[in-house]
């Protein structure tokens, strides 16, 4: 029995390493779900406009949509696991920084060290998720990407905690589970370089005229609807709070605790949705979740019940998070053989323009109000649905 022949058996299964990745990408984007909490209280403290608190967000993105697709190139050409590590924790040290500025330059540029993590950790991490989960892609990816979902749930709630214990330099306890996590994957880089070396050589293995060509077409279409799809996403994580500051007349609190709340309902949904995926087919998740995103948009945006409102934010969430990992799959799926420059581009340019895009909504909530700037993300969620009928059929 051959080499390939003894993993056969494996190839259903998902590795333990998955949920390694899973932890890091947990650690990672607890950064990036604490930065939108931070926000609000930067905003009292330092008296900034929305357009302004929106553009640390665009500094962190900004950056790391350039430099995130070379880091995935290089990975692809050399493999390099130790990006993963130090990725978070220069995410964290960026964060961490934060609250010790008073001066808007420097918050930014404490942004732009995030965003610079925050892209050394995504090729990587998404490219060993894709190899550890065998078959069951969809699967393996939704457990990565609920790292970040997870990320996103926690940050808002540690950001809180941290900050209204110690003020706004509570940010720097972003930095201890960065220096955790970033020591335990450095642990385990040199077992990771030797799963990633078995894949290839098995990989080389394949008949040259079996191996699958890269279908640069079907890539940019599943690239351009991530673009419209992290708009919205990244939109609605920003001003989910300020909406109900700024709209519904709730505290700081109220308004973080419903961001977690948007943010627990993407975990289910990006679980659940890999594994539907792998069942009945990756389209049929896609077409189902663009489609019901934006009457959920206008319905949430007209709503002025906060029952209503924290369910139809939940719902939103759903049909955000719940195609993420299936459209990741299926981008990669169409660069078979540049899978580590496939995940910095999804990771990277489309879901960096998402944050990048933040500081028009905030300029539309700063001089029309925070509900036109959700009218705004409404019509922005229906060019997804018609690029999704666009996307080629694979088997």
């Amino acid at each position: 029995m051959n080499k390939i022949d003894k993993n056969n058996k494996n190839k259903y299964k998902i590795s333990s390493y998955s949920y390694l990745v899973m932890m890091g990408h947990i650690c990672t984007d607890l950064t990036q779900g604490g930065l939108p909490a931070i926000l609000p209280f930067l905003i009292a403290a330092h008296n900034l406009t929305y357009a302004k608190a929106a553009g640390l967000v665009f500094a962190a993105n900004f950056v790391s949509s350039i430099v995130q697709p070379l880091f995935g190139y290089l990975g692809d050409r050399v493999q390099r696991p130790w990006f993963m590590a130090v990725g978070m924790m220069t995410a964290g040290v960026g964060v961490s920084f934060l609250g010790f500025f008073d001066s808007y330059v420097l918050m930014c540029c404490a942004s732009i060290v995030m965003g610079i993590g925050v892209a050394l950790f995504h090729p990587e991490g998404s490219k060993l998720a894709r190899i550890v989960s065998g078959e069951q892609q969809g699967t393996g990816m939704s457990i990565f990407s609920v790292g970040g979902n997870i990320g996103f749930v926690a940050g808002p709630l540690y950001a809180s905690a941290m900050l209204l214990l110690f003020g706004l330099r509570g940010t720097f306890g972003f930095l201890l589970p960065a220096v955790v996590m970033s020591a335990v994957m450095l642990a385990k880089t040199k077992k990771i370089n030797e799963l990633i070396e078995q894949h290839y050589e098995e990989k080389a293995q394949i008949d040259e005229e079996k191996k699958e060509k890269d279908n640069w077409k079907g890539f940019t279409i599943v690239s351009v609807l991530m673009v419209f799809r992290s708009i919205v996403g990244a939109c609605m994580n920003i001003f989910v709070p300020l909406f109900w500051i700024g709209v519904l007349s709730q505290t700081e609190a109220v308004g973080n605790a419903n961001l977690s709340a948007f943010a627990v309902a993407g975990v289910v949904a990006t679980l659940a949705g890999g594994r539907i995926a792998d069942k009945i087919g990756f389209r049929k998740v896609i077409l189902f979740c663009v489609c019901a995103s934006p009457p959920l948009m206008l319905l949430f945006t007209l709503n002025h019940s906060l029952i209503a409102a924290t369910a139809l934010g939940m719902l939103i969430s759903l049909t955000i998070s719940g195609a993420h990992s299936t459209i990741i799959v299926t981008g990669q799926n169409f660069l078979p053989n540049r899978i580590g420059m496939a995940s910095g581009i999804l990771f990277g340019v489309t879901i960096s323009i998402g944050g990048m895009f933040s500081p028009v909504v905030g300029w539309v909530g700063d001089n029309y109000g925070l509900q036109n700037a959700m009218f705004l993300l409404t019509a922005l969620s229906i060019p997804a649905t018609i690029l999704a009928f666009m996307i080629p059929r694979k088997k």
